[in-house]
């Protein structure tokens, strides 16, 4: 009795082990598969103002700036160039563990879509007062390659 429990537990191991290696196997294979389609993020800060930064066809462009909307002031896109870059949704990140009033940070996200020259011009300000009211930009030139 206790050989056929033995030899139905090891039937069971080799089965498990065969099954966990076939699916980690696909999902390798898909993992590899996939990794040929992610492009590089760049991460840019406050500190990379007034740069310029080559980068690759498809590639995306991270933009990430203190803010503190209950003062008011807010980053905004003031332009950039329709032609080589596409935006896609900002994010807004305010911690919950810090008090009210506290500030976070605003991510701008940007996708070169075609080869050449752009530009990105942010400003924080208060929409409301125009363009009287602007305490910051933020400039960033692309060179996209193809």
């Amino acid at each position: 009795m206790r050989q056929k429990y033995t030899i139905l537990s090891l039937t069971r191991t080799a089965v498990l082990v065969g099954t966990c290696f076939i699916i980690g196997s696909l999902g390798a294979a898909s993992c590899q598969k996939n990794a040929k389609h992610v492009k590089m993020a760049h991460q840019l800060v406050e500190t990379d103002n007034n740069r310029t930064l080559d980068i690759r066809l498809d590639e995306t462009v991270r933009i990430t700036l203190p803010e503190n909307a209950t003062t008011g002031y807010r980053w905004t896109v003031e332009s950039y160039d329709r032609e080589f870059l596409s935006e896609l949704p900002s994010e807004a990140h305010y911690p919950a563990t810090t008090g009210v009033g506290s500030g976070g940070e605003v991510t701008f996200i940007f996708q070169c879509k075609k080869a050449g020259t752009g530009d990105i011009m942010l400003k924080q300000w208060r929409s409301w007062e125009g363009d009287s009211s602007i305490i910051g930009r933020f400039h960033i030139q692309l060179r996209v390659l193809p």
